[in-house]
């Protein structure tokens, strides 16, 4: 029988083959600590990309209004995908047992089973922008959804040679060490807010969060509700010059380098004198002409 569009009941959806594994191995010590708290929740199983989205598609049909994701960004990205905002409101949280946890760090979401058991028994609200992204894939114009930080340039050819195993930040660094003296930066178009800039970029991010990649603090002034996405841009630079700059991102200094560009607005677009190649978070998705925009407190996160 089908639930009412009011029952408080969560859906956990979990993502077995987040963290390498760690969401599944989690998910237990999680659930009891749940029981423990009398917060009822359905739990699920993905098994394969784009099974979350499904899920959560077909639970919304039938009333589910709170959603929480058992993995990292990637199984919260197609958890959000899967909504259909509008109606009464949509709660997201997060158990952060995933390889980059980026969203739940930069709301400081806890870890800690009997903590996370809390904060959702609590169910306090923050009212929480979504974005969207319309891209190329294949020669068609492709439309989706992110929660946290999409990016256009060097930071989608760094996902796609990110090694499969280690700490996800260390990987990342390496990664984008590895590659940077070859990689060859398009001429960029941008226009955000009052500015506008052509020349050539090795990145374009679009941030909701603040933390992108494992721990960099990307836009470290971000407010998740205040219905703006943060341009964080860096123009080409030679590849020591670059990796130089990479201390600054973790910090969250960037902003003030006369490499970096910086805006505030609710829409970003981009196009590239050759295709770019564009993610959100974490997850490849085509090719530049790319325009990120916003829904304004589309969803409800839930936050200690």
């Amino acid at each position: 029988m089908d639930r009412p569009a009011d029952d408080r009941r969560w859906l956990a959806v979990l993502n077995p083959a987040a963290g390498g594994g760690r969401a599944a191995r989690a998910w237990p010590a999680l659930a009891t600590a749940l029981a423990a708290a009398s917060v009822a929740v359905e739990a699920v199983v993905t098994k394969g990309p784009g099974h979350a989205s499904e899920l959560v598609s077909r639970a919304g049909e039938r009333g589910v209004r709170r959603f929480l994701a058992v993995g990292g960004d990637g199984t919260l990205n197609e958890v959000v995908n899967g909504l259909a905002c509008g109606g009464e409101r949509t709660a997201i949280a997060a158990a952060p047992v995933g390889t980059g946890n980026d969203w739940a760090r930069g709301l400081g979401l806890p870890r800690q089973p009997t903590a996370l058991a809390a904060m959702l028994r609590a169910e306090r609200r923050r009212a929480h922008d979504l974005g969207r992204v319309s891209c190329e894939l294949a020669g068609m114009r492709r439309d989706t959804v992110f929660i946290n930080v999409a990016g256009a340039g060097y930071d989608a050819d760094v996902l796609g040679r990110l090694p499969s195993v280690g700490p996800r930040s260390l990987r990342y660094v390496w990664a984008v060490a590895s590659g940077i003296a070859r990689y060859r930066p398009p001429r960029y178009r941008l226009e955000c807010a009052d500015l506008s800039v052509d020349e050539r970029l090795l990145v374009a991010f679009a941030a909701i969060g603040r933390f992108a990649g494992g721990g960099l603090r990307l836009a470290p002034e971000a407010d998740p509700g205040d219905g703006l996405l943060e341009l964080v841009a860096i123009r080409a630079l030679a590849p020591l010059a670059a990796l130089v700059r990479v201390p600054k991102l973790y910090r969250g200094t960037l902003a003030g380098d006369p490499a970096a560009i910086t805006a505030r607005g609710p829409e970003v677009r981009i196009s590239t004198d050759r295709p770019a190649g564009v993610e959100a978070d974490g997850q490849l998705l085509g090719t530049t002409p790319v325009t990120f925009s916003l829904q304004p407190g589309a969803i409800d996160a839930i936050v200690p």
